[in-house]
């Protein structure tokens, strides 16, 4: 079961602190900064540095000179003043980080924990979650979390979506939209090759599916598809196997909140139409 830390609600705490680890680019990074909620087993820091998702930085308290290893649990990889506001985890104390007269007993006020609509990077399922462990004002376009995802049966990203309004004539309001779409695909992950025909060259993309139907892939690329476009297949790939491409057309393309990758869904030419 995962642990579950609360942030809402606790007082802001400015506390000198030294952060060192390996940035997004991946370049190893040393920055002083300062907490702005802290709570025994987690704390949150704003960054100048952008970090992944899911990785160890050691922080150092500049008051006591104690530190421990933090995971990275949530970052809001949109900057606000050049800052990126980040959620850890203490895995390893290497002592005391905190003095005790700082770390608060319970909530001072009655905010309730915060909770938005998130989408796991994996299989594309969206769950409406609370999210106690975040600030209220860092959950929004950019947010990025790690959690279990009883899907994927494993710790994934999950990027908060926008929630929106249900369309005119689509029924209740209060009730989940369906999306079709989902019938008939299954979470698989495949190695795949996607041969494209641009001014008179063809280009070549590897990647792996994030789910697969009957007559189509859907998967993720920094390359930029275009709906409608003609493409080639191979599924699975391997490069020292041999094996027919299997044409193909772009019906859908999403871009990936807090990322450069896009999300491609392809129909197949062959067998009956089923939509992605």
């Amino acid at each position: 079961m995962e642990q579950s830390y609360i942030i809402a609600g606790t007082p802001e705490v400015r506390i000198a602190v030294r952060v060192r680890g390996l940035s997004h680019e991946p370049l190893y990074f040393d920055e002083d900064t300062s907490t702005i909620r802290v709570t025994k087993e987690f704390i949150v820091i704003r960054l100048r540095i952008r970090v992944d998702l899911d990785i160890d930085l050691h922080v150092t308290n500049m008051r006591t000179h104690i530190g421990g290893i933090y995971r990275v649990a949530w970052i809001n990889t949109r900057p606000v003043q050049g800052l990126y506001a980040v959620g850890l985890e203490l895995l390893d104390a290497e002592g005391e980080i905190w003095e005790s007269d700082l770390i608060p007993e319970g909530l001072n006020t009655g905010e309730a924990a915060p909770s938005a609509l998130l989408e796991c990077q994996r299989c594309y399922q969206r769950v409406s979650m609370s999210v106690p462990e975040a600030l209220t004002e860092s959950l929004g376009e950019g947010f990025t979390i790690a959690r279990h995802c009883e899907t994927c049966k494993a710790t994934t990203g999950w990027v908060y979506t926008p929630e929106k309004p249900p369309a005119p004539g689509s029924g209740d309001a209060t009730k989940p939209a369906t999306d079709h779409r989902q019938k008939g695909r299954a979470p698989i992950r495949l190695a795949v090759k996607i041969i494209r025909t641009k001014h008179g060259m063809n280009l070549f993309d590897i990647s792996e599916t994030m789910n697969v139907s009957r007559t189509g892939i859907y998967f993720t690329t920094e390359q930029g598809y275009e709906v409608g476009e003609n493409v080639e297949v191979v599924l699975p790939y391997h490069p020292d196997s041999m094996a027919i491409p299997v044409p193909a057309r772009v019906v859908r393309r999403e871009e990936r909140a807090g990322t450069c990758q896009k999300g491609i869904a392809l129909q197949l030419s062959f067998g009956s139409a089923q939509p992605l």
